[in-house]
């Protein structure tokens, strides 16, 4: 207990858990962004298979209702792919740092404890965060193209 006591208070186990938590937010934060770019592009990229849907009876509703679920289903897959992989890194991390200097296991035992309930509420802050750029992003483009249709007199 007196060893555990003294890696708490130890500053650079401080430090180096903000460092962690510091680039956890940096990556979610990307990977909002990654998300939002990958719709933008999708809105540039594809705008004549997007016109076309349109043409044949699509409306903005529809057109943005499939960007978006593109989009899910690939932050599902990251996510999915993102937590698979943090899970492998994590486990042999562990099972290396047992290990200490002197080649002995260390006292007190490692073990990985995740703090299930502010990933939690991570994941629901990115998603909220991702589907509201997403829809903005999406809303907005289809807006532009109602109003030009509006005022060239097309339905």
């Amino acid at each position: 207990q007196a060893t555990a006591a003294t890696l708490r208070s130890d500053p650079l186990a401080r430090g180096a858990l903000t460092l962690l938590l510091a680039t956890a937010v940096v990556a979610a934060a990307l990977a909002a962004v990654g998300l939002l770019l990958t719709v933008v592009g999708d809105l540039r990229d594809e705008s004549g298979e997007l016109f076309d849907l349109e043409a044949q009876g699509s409306t903005p509703r529809d057109l943005r209702r499939h960007l978006v679920l593109r989009a899910s289903i690939l932050a599902v897959l990251g996510v999915g792919g993102g937590i698979g992989a943090g899970a492998v890194v994590s486990a042999l991390v562990v099972s290396v740092v047992t290990v200490t200097a002197a080649a002995g296991v260390a006292l007190p035992p490692l073990q990985l404890v995740p703090d299930w309930r502010l990933a939690g509420i991570a994941l629901a802050v990115l998603a909220a965060v991702s589907a509201l750029a997403v829809l903005l992003a999406t809303r907005g483009a289809y807006e532009r193209v109602s109003r030009w249709c509006f005022s060239e007199g097309i339905e």
